[in-house]
């Protein structure tokens, strides 16, 4: 059974490994995961072992669905209402004569409610917070410093043009300087790690996902030269079409 270790910097969904086992063209592949960050919802079933070297958690398995039992009823479903239960009519006109007196002065005596003065709350207002000591000594001289330096960036900032700022070059830049930062610690993280190591030596081919960990990828080719190390699925698949092509001839 074939290996194949995959780096990403990027949150995956679990069917993403259904579609890997697809494009590899093996449904019986073994795929371990080292990612900086967890996937989308629980993977234990979808791949062999995932190592998270990011922040974060590990998404939590779900819990299984509870059974709907039926809602039992107090009244059987056949139950009949005696005759002697059922009022006579007669029984009924004499009982609301009796009680329509009663409703009338009821009604009366609310005509002329007696209010009861209400007491003010005896309850204080709370007395307003204390004001925050202002620094003094060398407190103050580094907060004058801090001031003037976040002042200093925001009068640069409205120097460039808005036009400058959201241009297509400056984007491409900020983007670059995170992706190599993010390589960069991709990578010292790997190799820190004597786990994720372990699986990497393990590995028939080992597949860069994305622009974060082509990084790592290029330095582990450099360091482990028997093992394919390649960018993309695409050419992980002609990795492993190379590997069975010997058994295939034979």
């Amino acid at each position: 059974m074939s290996t194949v270790v995959l780096l990403s910097t990027r949150r995956l969904p679990p069917t993403y490994f259904d579609q890997v086992r697809e494009d590899l063209g093996d449904q019986n592949i073994t795929i371990d995961v080292v990612g900086w960050v967890a996937p989308s919802a629980w993977v234990a079933d979808k791949v062999n072992t995932f190592t998270l070297i990011g922040p974060g958690r590990m998404p939590a398995q779900p819990a299984p669905e509870p059974e709907v039992e039926a809602e039992a009823t107090d009244e059987a479903p056949d139950a009949v209402i005696a005759p002697e239960a059922v009022a006579d009519p007669e029984t009924v006109v004499a009982d609301e004569a009796k009680v329509a007196p009663a409703a009338a002065e009821v009604a009366a005596a609310g005509e002329n409610p007696v209010t009861q003065p209400v007491a003010p709350s005896a309850t204080p207002a709370p007395p307003p917070p204390a004001a925050k000591p202002r620094p003094t000594g060398a407190k103050r001289v580094v907060k004058a410093v801090e001031w003037r330096a976040r002042k200093a960036r925001k009068v640069a900032g409205r120097m460039l043009p808005k036009a400058i700022k959201t241009s297509a070059p400056v984007k491409f830049l900020r983007g670059q300087r995170a992706t190599n930062d993010l390589g960069k610690n991709y990578w010292e993280r790997v190799l820190s790690r004597r786990d994720v190591m372990a699986t990497i030596d393990k590995a028939d081919v080992v597949v860069a996902l994305d622009a974060g960990a082509i990084w790592a990828g290029w330095n582990l080719g450099q360091r482990k030269a028997s093992t394919p190390v390649v960018l993309g699925l695409p050419a992980a698949r002609r990795e492993f079409d190379q590997l069975k092509a010997p058994a295939g001839n034979g």
